[in-house]
């Protein structure tokens, strides 16, 4: 253990190192099954349905098999933007909603950045994908002086996918994926730590300097590298039907970094860290289906087998005070989205779509914690695309999503969670692909 620590703080200190651990949070296909929304590309942005019909390169994320409807080599941008609208008030230990005013977010944002290129190497079967993309990326910032800080003050996730994919046609009915990623994730978190906190949760209501000088800000840096593959089909049985289906691996990954206290009062010090998160394996599928010329119709069924997530372990390097490792109870179930939608070809350089979702949450109320308190939620979305020039097209798409109202009675966390509270997500994405 390095720094010197207070003496008076030496037994806050342990239980505040502990907390951090709460800091920590597993994360795959953010706010998919109640993290991120897994949406790449202008169909699945616009149409919420992409794994029957995977035409950009995007499909080396959706369905690598979807490579095999390309040609030429073709090079690939896009971006989403979300912002995360939340009001959340606490029960305290007498059922009474506190504060007055609700609870909301100084920042809550996400960004998932996608770039790669699709090749047929000058053949007619044969295709391969490069790419580099986040489908984790945000950050929020909550009140510093609010009983939030007790929870999570900042936060920011990201993990970076690094993929190589082939694909190959085998028959005109059949197509067949396959890809290799190289996983880099990084967290940072901060919170509050307060032994008086600790005792009587209704504490955090107090602002006042009694309450406050015992204050400890825990600050945590964490990252890790892991590697994950997927395998992809594609049928055909006739021309105007695609079924799509792919399978995403899961993984472990160990997080490293420092955790810092720093003790109002003074002092502090910071020790090493290591975060073993399970990513679950995910399943998808999907049917696209051409009902009339220049109209299709697409379902798509996600599924995340969160149950592998039943507890988070912390062990430290160092130990604090005799504190080796830490378990932090998350009991995940498991998740799914499944959603459907509409394409209109009005001329043949321009599609219309407009699709709906509904995605359910891995995380129970009793271990719902703040740093990760997306809830199922439903959702509407549009787009367009245009294929401007024969070398250029172009995708623009919003989506609006509404989480279920949030009324949290049965958290198991210190402080609890219970709570009541609702939220809201906005979504724009726009592409540009350009044939090489």
């Amino acid at each position: 253990m390095t720094g010197l620590f207070a003496p008076r703080f030496g037994r806050w200190l342990v239980a505040a190192v502990v907390c951090a651990a709460s800091l920590v949070s597993p994360s795959r296909d953010v706010l998919a099954g109640g993290f991120h929304t897994p949406d790449f590309g202008t169909r699945r942005c616009g149409m919420m349905a992409v794994m029957g019909k995977p035409d950009d390169v995007t499909a080396i994320f959706h369905n690598p098999a979807g490579l095999t409807l390309q040609e030429g080599t073709n090079l690939y941008l896009a971006g989403q933007y979300t912002q995360v609208e939340l009001g959340f008030r606490f029960y305290d230990s007498m059922g009474k909603l506190k504060p007055d005013k609700e609870i909301t977010p100084k920042q809550s944002w996400g960004i998932l950045p996608f770039l790669g290129v699709g090749t047929d190497f000058g053949t007619k079967k044969l295709r391969g994908g490069l790419a580099v993309y986040a489908p984790n990326l945000y950050g929020a910032s909550l009140p510093e002086n609010g009983p939030t800080r007790y929870h999570l003050t900042q936060g920011f996730f990201a993990a970076l996918h690094m993929t190589g994919t082939l694909a190959y046609q085998f028959t005109k009915h059949l197509s067949v994926g396959a890809g290799i990623s190289a996983v880099y994730m990084r967290m940072q978190g901060q919170q509050y730590f307060n032994p008086l906190v600790s005792a009587d949760p209704d504490m955090r209501f107090d602002a006042s300097d009694a309450v406050r000088s015992q204050d400890i800000k825990m600050d945590l840096v964490s990252q890790g590298w892991t590697w994950d593959w997927n395998v992809g089909i594609l049928i055909k049985p006739i021309e105007t039907l695609g079924l799509g289906f792919s399978f995403i691996s899961g993984a472990d990954v160990k997080m490293k970094g420092d955790i810092k206290a720093t003790p109002t009062a003074g002092g502090g010090g910071k020790s090493r860290q290591t975060t073993t998160m399970a990513i679950p394996f995910t399943l998808r599928g999907g049917i696209n289906w051409e009902v009339a010329p220049g109209f299709e119709l697409g379902l798509d069924f996600f599924y995340w087998h969160y149950q592998v997530l039943q507890e988070q372990v912390m062990k430290l390097d160092t130990p604090l005070y005799g504190i080796k490792e830490q378990r932090t109870p998350k009991a995940y179930k498991n998740a799914w989205n499944i959603s459907a939608g509409l394409l209109y070809r009005p001329i043949d350089a321009v599609d219309v779509m407009v699709g709906y979702q509904r995605d359910t949450t891995p995380i129970p109320d009793r271990t719902l914690s703040l740093d990760n308190i997306t809830r199922s939620h439903h959702g509407v979305s549009c787009g367009v695309r245009w294929r401007a020039l024969n070398w250029l097209a172009v995708g623009l798409t919003f989506q609006r999503t509404w989480y279920d109202l949030l009324n949290i009675q049965t958290s198991i966390l210190n402080p609890p969670v219970n709570g009541k509270g609702h939220g809201s997500m906005t979504h724009i994405a726009m592409d540009f692909s350009f044939r090489l």
